[in-house]
């Protein structure tokens, strides 16, 4: 897991545990060593979904498009990132690859 992973998850612990306490934010951080903002800042933060990656942008799956290429003898595969990375296979991966590559990433 990375760094942000590995801070999403410390802070869901402490959000979610303060919900279950029934005690205010600002007892649970009190018991817990913890800032009222920084724990307010979580709670907002995770209630609007999955907290993005360290380059700032959430990885997501686009629909594509096949184009037909008279070159191309075998079937292939290429992934492009907003930051820029690429991967390119010449033939296809098995099928639930890219579901376990994209659980990996948990």
């Amino acid at each position: 897991m990375d760094k942000a992973g590995e801070l999403e998850a410390h802070w869901r612990g402490h959000v979610d545990a303060c919900r279950a306490s029934g005690d205010s934010q600002k007892a649970y951080c009190e018991q817990h060593g913890l800032r009222s903002p920084s724990l307010s800042y979580w709670h907002l933060r995770l209630a609007k979904g999955p907290v993005s990656s360290a380059a700032g942008n959430l990885l997501t799956l686009v629909p594509a498009v096949r184009v037909p290429s008279a070159a191309a003898a075998a079937p292939s595969l290429s992934l492009h990132s907003p930051q820029g990375w690429r991967l390119e296979f010449a033939t296809l991966p098995p099928a639930g690859w890219v579901t376990a590559l994209w659980g990996e990433r948990s």
